[in-house]
């Protein structure tokens, strides 16, 4: 009987680890399959700055398409993130469970959970990214809301509909000012506050030039437009290539440590 009972537990411990490995090894395939989407997601960092380039003009509504498809791939990319990390903590506990009754298939079952933790190393990594660049997709609307009426602005003064470019100011300065308090979101580096600033200023300026065409001040509008001539110049000189290639510089640690996981959590 005894020797039955060891042959039993032997088939039993070698089937039940056998099973649990297979289990561990599909999910961890699931996961490491949804490296390239993911990727695909994290490479959208700096899509949203291909609308500010200096050598064309600034076209709203490609920017905002821009951004809506870069915060949807954020929360698609969430979405993954979630559903794979569920189910890598479902294959942990598994091959964690009742370890006496699969001590000749340890082996096996260490390897997956070595396998498993740097999964969910990469998973952790990838939560970050998606979870900023979600937070700096906000920021990047509403400065495109803000530069699109800066656009009807211009035209509307130009063609003296004061009452219309009242109206486009106050909308502009509401977005503004939501992108001024957005700009420390992570990622985003010190040049972005300092031009939400600048922007700001320039809508003060811009109001003043308003006031005083209103009530006919020609010195007023004189001293006015030269400020918001010299608010428009100020606001030129930021180099956007840079803030990019910061902004690149901020989330490419996370990016090669998500995929330096992955790769881990292949072998």
């Amino acid at each position: 009987m005894l020797i039955l009972g060891i042959i039993g537990y032997g088939a039993t411990s070698i089937l039940l680890a056998a099973y649990r490995a297979d289990v561990a090894d599909r999910t961890l395939n699931t996961v490491i399959s949804h490296q390239n989407s993911l990727n695909t997601a994290f490479g959208d960092i700096n899509t949203q700055l291909s609308a500010l380039n200096t050598s064309s003009a600034f076209d709203s509504e490609q920017a905002l398409t821009l951004v809506d498809q870069s915060i949807s791939s954020s929360q698609l990319a969430m979405k993954t993130i979630n559903d794979d990390d569920r189910s890598l903590r479902a294959a942990s506990n598994d091959v964690h469970a009742v370890p006496w009754l699969t001590v000749l298939g340890r082996v096996s079952l260490d390897r997956d959970a070595a396998r498993i933790g740097h999964a969910e190393n990469a998973l952790a990594a990838a939560r970050t990214i998606a979870a900023d660049q979600a937070l700096d997709g906000r920021f990047w609307r509403a400065l495109y809301l803000g530069l699109s009426d800066f656009t009807a602005l211009s035209s509307q003064s130009s063609s003296g509909d004061t009452s219309g470019a009242h109206t486009t100011l106050v909308k502009m300065k509401t977005e503004i000012d939501q992108a001024a308090a957005l700009s420390g979101a992570p990622g985003l580096p010190s040049d972005l506050r300092a031009l939400m600033a600048d922007l700001q200023t320039f809508v003060g300026d811009y109001g003043k030039k308003l006031d005083a065409q209103a009530a006919g001040d020609d010195a007023g509008l004189s001293a006015a437009d030269t400020s918001v001539e010299a608010d428009v110049t100020k606001i030129g000189t930021y180099d956007i290539d840079r803030i990019g290639g910061e902004i690149d510089a901020f989330f490419r640690p996370l990016i090669d440590r998500y995929n330096s996981e992955i790769i881990a959590a292949t072998r």
